[in-house]
Formats: structure tokens, sequence, C-alpha cells
């Protein structure tokens, strides 16, 4: 994921609007979504090359995803009107037990996970990895449905513990989705995130932010409005939130001596189907090492030599 300059290069785009040359799993968890999530969620399933659902999140998918955007009482009779899950997974505490049938009928591959040490989230995680190096198959991103009307804050806090574990669970990035939000883990040391310019220029989606959950971090930005000058961020001092970035960029530049949490706006229900325009190749969201045709700003790059 490095690239020449040993910074991790992310392309936010490829996380809401993947091209299709980029293989990606999604995962659905037992968390609130609705019938106005259906359009965005909907076209990630379809063009994901791996899909899963977390317990309860099969219920989300057999009647939001599967069933159309209108929540219905679809029996097993009905046609399937979208792909099916490759794997469910749980301790099974959430899932309709008549849904867990349907599917184990439909030759799901189904997999108990009843360890109470950790979340079905990781679990998940851990079991996508095992299920796509068994069957050698590609994929460069995993991508994670997770609702915002969740009543449960535990709940939430225990989805971004997940992001601090799953560098060991499976080689790629993994990023949270939540209706108008990507989220995803920054480790330790220098990166530059790659903004596209319909969400720098949308005064209602130009906010990010960078949380220091676990532990104090000393960081250093620049591509933001309000940037960081080798500042500690910490709970109990600063942190960096409602920030958003300077329009003469295309990128961020973060450099970090711990592990950050970045947040940021897009437009979840924007046109997802248009080809992307740019001319770089991008693997697991990166730019490869040598490639690098994006216009970042002048200031950006005088920085970092």
């Amino acid at each position: 994921m490095n690239g020449s300059d040993d910074r991790v290069l992310w392309k936010a785009e490829n996380f809401y609007r993947p091209p299709p040359q980029l293989p990606f799993a999604v995962i659905v968890l037992n968390e609130s979504i609705d019938a106005s999530d259906f359009p965005f969620v909907y076209h990630l399933w379809q063009k994901a090359h791996v899909r899963m659902c977390v317990d309860g999140g099969t219920n989300l998918y057999h009647y939001l995803i599967r069933n159309g955007p209108q929540v219905t009482n679809a029996t097993s009779s009905d046609p399937p009107k979208c792909r099916l899950p490759d794997l469910i997974a749980g301790d099974f505490d959430s899932i309709e037990p008549e849904l867990l049938k349907l599917y184990q009928n439909e030759n799901v591959t189904v997999i108990h996970t009843p360890d109470q040490d950790e979340t079905d989230f990781t679990k998940a995680v851990r079991e996508l990895g095992k299920y796509v190096l068994e069957r050698n198959l590609t994929v460069d991103q995993v991508l994670v449905i997770a609702g915002v009307h969740s009543e449960r804050f535990d709940h939430i806090m225990a989805n971004l513990a997940t992001l601090f574990k799953v560098d060991k669970l499976i080689p790629v990035p993994v990023i949270m989705l939540c209706k108008g939000s990507l989220i995803w883990l920054l480790n330790s040391g220098d990166h530059r995130i790659e903004v596209a310019k319909d969400v720098i220029l949308n005064s209602k989606r130009a906010w990010c932010g960078l949380i220091p959950l676990g532990h104090p971090a000393i960081v250093t930005t620049s591509g933001l409005k309000w940037n960081l000058d080798n500042q500690e961020l910490s709970f109990g001092s600063l942190i960096s939130t409602s920030n958003t970035y300077d329009p003469k960029c295309s990128s961020v530049s973060i450099s970090t001596s711990h592990p950050l949490i970045w947040t940021m706006g897009i437009e979840a229900y924007m046109e997802l189907l248009g080809s992307n325009s740019s001319k770089e190749t991008y693997v697991n969201g990166d730019a490869e090492p040598g490639v690098d045709n994006v216009q970042v700003c002048q200031n950006l790059e005088n920085e970092r030599r």
C-alpha cells in the first residue's frame, strides 16, 4: 500500500464509487438502515465480488435489499431480486430463524461464531479473510455497511474498536460507510488521502475529522483549512472535528505518531454508475508506486520535499 515516498495513498472515491476493475467485498452489519439507503446499498451489493451478512444484517438484506426499497413480508417463494450473500456469520441471536433456514437451503455458506469475547463484526472480518483465502479470491478492499440510526452507542464504539484490529484479520483496507460518512483507520506513519472535487466543493459534505481513539497522537497535516503542526490530539485536550479542506487542494497529507480514526463526508446517493475519469491505476484504494497523475496543490508537495 506504500508509494515510492513511503506514504500510504488512499483514494476516498474508490470506497463509495468503486471502479469496475476494483474487486471488493461488502459486509452488511446488523445496524439500522432504511429504505432511503436502498439505492446506495443495493448498487454496492450488486457490484461486490464477495457479499456477506452479519447475523441480523441478514434480516436487513432480505427485507430491504433482496426485496427492493420497500420493506415487505416476502416469503421464500419470492424470486430473488438481487445477488445472494456468499456467506452469513454471527452468533445468530438476532437473525430471524426462518431466514437462517431459508439461506441455508439456498446453499449460502453459514458460519456460526458463538465466541462472546469478540463482536460479530470482528468475527465476520476474520471469517471473510478465511473465506477469501481458502477460495483464492481477489478482494482489494472491504466496505462495511453500518447504519447511523443505532440507539446503541456501545455498538458504535465497538465498531470503531474493530477497525483497530482488522489489519491482523485481513490484509486489505476495511472501510465503514455510515450513510453520508466514510470511516477508516490511519495507522502510525504518513498518509495522503485524495478527495474528489465534488466533495471538496460541496459545503454540506466537505467536512472531515481526525479522532485519536485509544492513545494521544502527534499529528502534522496539510491540505486542510485548519492544519496541525506537530500537535498532540487527545481526548481531554484537542481533537480535530468539523474540519474541512483547503479548496486549492485535491488531497490531504497526514503524518501521525499513533493510529487515528479518519472520517469524512460523502454524497452517498450521488450517481454511482459513471466511469472513473482518472488515468491512475489504484490498488486497495491506493495509487500504485510511481504513478501520480492527480493534480495536487503545490504546497502539499513542497511540504513533503
